[in-house]
């Protein structure tokens, strides 16, 4: 069958954290917090923002003060209106660096682009929407469908219903593309075909099968166009 709408992950399948500009961030932050008498160590905040990163990607943290309030708070620290203003700064500054497309990924989309509808389906945080179009990524979607907006995060089936609803198409129509079998299972659980990303680092990080096979697998995200 030929497909006609593709939806695909984000994280792990078109870009990946560059882990020295993201050490370099939370280093940042560590100086930071030390200047207004908080003494923590860099491993202790990486596990706090570990646990607020899952937490926030279901609900939209429209300003920096609930981000980091929520920060603050898991570090009993209390809130300051300057502090937070300064570790919004430095969280500013170092977005940009902190996302790399994986190689090839823009000239993949334009190629997909041309033949398919395309939906972005993303497990991520408030503000990865500026990531997104700073990336150059934005103009080749149909609709984005970010866990944060609506609420709920992969596998859950409404984030795949959301995205062919968007798309004006029946599953059966479309395929899904993640670097996550967890993200897989849910999209099969609804009829959609799947492709399995291997260049992600959690692959099988929450998920229900380990015995679970993808209709399709690829090294990377280059080869998709061989799959179609």
């Amino acid at each position: 069958m030929r497909f006609k709408g593709v939806l695909i992950d984000f994280g792990g399948t078109l870009a990946y954290i560059d882990e020295v500009e993201n050490t370099r961030y939370e280093e940042a932050l560590v100086s930071k917090l030390w200047e207004y008498g908080c003494e923590l160590h860099l491993k202790d905040l990486d596990a706090v923002l570990a646990d607020i990163y899952v937490s926030s990607t279901k609900r939209d943290l429209n300003a920096p003060q609930e981000f980091w309030g929520l920060v603050l708070g898991k570090l009993g620290i209390p809130e300051q209106p300057e502090l937070i203003g300064a570790l919004e700064t430095i969280k500013s500054a170092h977005a940009p660096a902190m996302w790399k497309l994986y190689d090839g990924v823009l000239g993949v989309l334009a190629v997909l682009q041309k033949k398919y509808r395309l939906a972005l389906v993303s497990n991520c945080t408030t503000g990865t929407d500026r990531v997104l179009d700073s990336l150059g990524l934005t103009s080749f979607f149909g609709c984005m469908i970010l866990s944060y907006q609506t609420g709920v995060r992969k596998p859950d089936r409404r984030m795949y219903h959301e995205a062919l609803k968007c798309l004006r198409l029946e599953s059966e129509e479309c395929v899904f593309v993640a670097d996550e079998i967890s993200d897989l299972e849910g999209a099969r659980e609804i009829g959609i075909k799947t492709i399995l990303v291997q260049q992600g680092r959690n692959r099988f990080q929450d998920a229900k099968n380990l015995e679970f096979r993808p209709d399709f697998q690829i090294s990377q995200i280059s080869e998709i166009i061989n799959v179609l």
